[in-house]
């Protein structure tokens, strides 16, 4: 029960006694501390907790909680902290109780540059580790067919193959390493066809690398071009259609990486009533496993990573396919008419290959589109 007299309109409570029982504890993958506690039923009762710790190196963290169970976020990576409890009220903190001695706080990885370019980056001083994920570049769709002649239909492009992907984790670095990232180019898309000649293949990706000093960490090869469609001379004639280029591959060096090969663009469509083919979807997370705070690369527009959509058809089939997620869709055709493939809308994603021409001669094809550029993205830690 409450004790003390009245000064100024407030009461002059009595300090809380100790808690009852405390325990302080850490996660996975997180610096935040678990605080529990059993506030004690004897004498002023407490409006707060105040968690206190001191590391050993002598940095403090004082925070007042309400609830037993509170995660507590202050403290920092890779240090060791002693941690009490006490209650406190308007008299301030009472009696403290010890929660945890000796108690270590999990390293996590902290994100410090996203490369869209090719650069380099120099380990601060108190980073220890490093991790990674390298993207390569997606590749280029191919160009659509030109039609020569009244009543042909040209085939159109197929579109390019997304990047590889290379992560790791826990690769130990020192104060002053300089890394190198060099980030690969998307490949560029086919130029449609024209008189008497094919829609053009476009050009594979760049690979992405990551280097520590001198020495090649990850290599992320890029995606490989769609093809292009194929131009008729001949009346009443049909082309042969672009195929979709392959993913490409990765080579990781250090131990317990992952590495993911990139998917597949979609085939073009031609006149023989057969559709253009999506883009494949990159299923893998690409994780690292039990990265500390490394996020996983999920497929999706924000990391691109799918292969690129095929070309646009003839006939019953004008409308172009899509990308997978991050790839650029096929262009569309139309009698007199025809679209070229979108370009990735991601890094790694493949070009959407070029619709073709259809029927009227002197309609040259659409061009391929072009593949996104890599990425890398660099994770610290103490």
């Amino acid at each position: 029960m409450a004790t003390g007299n009245i000064r100024g309109g407030k009461r002059n409570y009595a300090r809380v006694t100790a808690p009852t029982t405390t325990s302080a504890t850490t996660s996975a993958d997180t610096t935040g501390v678990t605080i529990n506690y059993t506030a004690s039923t004897i004498g002023a009762a407490a409006t707060s907790f105040l968690v206190t710790g001191t590391s050993t190196t002598g940095s403090a963290v004082s925070q007042a909680i309400s609830n037993s169970g509170t995660a507590v976020t202050a403290f920092s990576p890779g240090q060791t902290y002693n941690i009490t409890v006490a209650g406190q009220n308007y008299n301030g903190a009472g009696e403290s109780l010890v929660a945890a001695t000796g108690l270590v706080i999990p390293s996590t990885y902290q994100l410090v540059l996203t490369a869209n370019a090719t650069t380099t980056y120099t380990v601060p001083s108190w980073a220890t580790k490093i991790a990674a994920y390298v993207i390569g570049s997606g590749g280029g769709g191919g160009g659509g067919g030109y039609a020569n002649n009244n009543g042909t239909d040209p085939g159109s492009g197929g579109g390019g193959g997304s990047g590889g992907i290379g992560g790791f984790k826990d690769y130990t670095v020192s104060g002053g390493t300089v890394i190198t990232l060099n980030i690969g180019t998307g490949g560029s898309g086919g130029t449609g066809g024209t008189t008497n000649t094919n829609g053009q293949d476009g050009s594979s990706g760049n690979a992405t690398s990551l280097l520590v000093g001198n020495t090649t960490l990850v290599t992320a090869n890029g995606g490989i071009t769609g093809t292009g469609g194929a131009t008729i001379n001949s009346n009443s004639q049909n082309g042969s259609r672009g195929t979709g280029g392959s993913g490409g591959s990765a080579t990781n060096n250090v131990s317990g990486g992952v590495s993911v090969s990139g998917v597949s663009g979609g085939t073009g469509a031609d006149p023989n009533q057969a559709s253009p083919g999506a883009g494949s979807n990159q299923t893998s997370t690409s994780n690292i496993t039990g990265a500390n705070n490394v996020t996983a690369i999920l497929p999706g527009t924000n990391n691109g990573l799918g292969g690129g959509g095929g070309g646009g058809a003839t006939r019953s089939y004008t409308n172009g396919a899509s990308g997978g997620a991050g790839g650029g869709a096929g262009g569309n055709a139309t009698v007199n008419s025809r679209n070229s493939g979108s370009a990735a809308n991601g890094p790694a994603g493949g070009g959407g290959g070029g619709g073709s021409s259809i029927q009227t001669a002197g309609t040259t094809g659409g061009a391929g589109g072009a593949g996104g550029a890599g990425r890398i993205l660099l994770y610290l830690s103490n």
